[in-house]
């Protein structure tokens, strides 16, 4: 897979397998997170791999899932396997989200060709997730993302009408609406 392959293939999952990603697999990943291109080179973003159930099963009740969907939130069986969580260190930075940003595409398209799935989330409960993750008060949690193998099917769409809401058709594929080439350039 190249990468323009990746990421035109990557999309959104917000149902999982229950398969274990494995440690080996999440490391490699947030090694991908640390070659980002970091503003300064200042590498100010910490991570913290969740990869056992009972705290991945606290975090999930503290994350937000597809508001544009009815039935967006992963059912029980359905729910992410791991979550990295990306933190800032204020101790280094006081703002990350450019940071934070390049660090998870990275993440999510070496993810994409390894056939895992991702879900970046910002709809969290920052200080609830903070609590569970023993965080230190000069770390920031920016974002997580959840991880595992996809038990959906999602696709990029012509958007019609404008209209930015993506949405499950009868086949159950998640079809995401993008903007055509035609409107994006200027």
């Amino acid at each position: 897979m190249t990468v323009y392959e990746a990421i035109m293939n990557r999309r959104t999952i917000r149902k999982f397998t229950q398969q274990p990603v494995g440690r080996e697999k999440l490391l490699k990943l947030v090694d991908c997170a640390r070659m980002a291109a970091y503003g300064a080179n200042a590498q100010p973003l910490k991570f913290k791999i969740v990869d056992d159930k009972e705290t991945a099963d606290e975090i999930f009740p503290k994350t937000k899932w597809a508001a544009m969907l009815d039935n967006g939130t992963p059912a029980e069986g359905e729910r992410p396997a791991a979550y990295i969580a990306v933190i800032g260190d204020t101790d280094i930075k006081k703002t990350f989200e450019v940071d934070a940003g390049a660090a998870v595409t990275n993440m999510m398209l070496a993810a994409e060709e390894m056939g895992i799935a991702t879900c970046w989330m910002g709809a969290i409960d920052r200080a609830a997730i903070k609590r569970i993750l023993g965080l230190d008060e000069k770390y920031e949690l920016v974002y997580i993302l959840a991880l595992g193998y996809p038990a959906q099917r999602s696709r990029a769409v012509e958007m019609k009408n404008g209209s930015t809401k993506y949405y499950i058709d009868d086949e159950a594929v998640l079809n995401v609406p993008k903007r055509s080439m035609e409107e994006i350039l200027l």
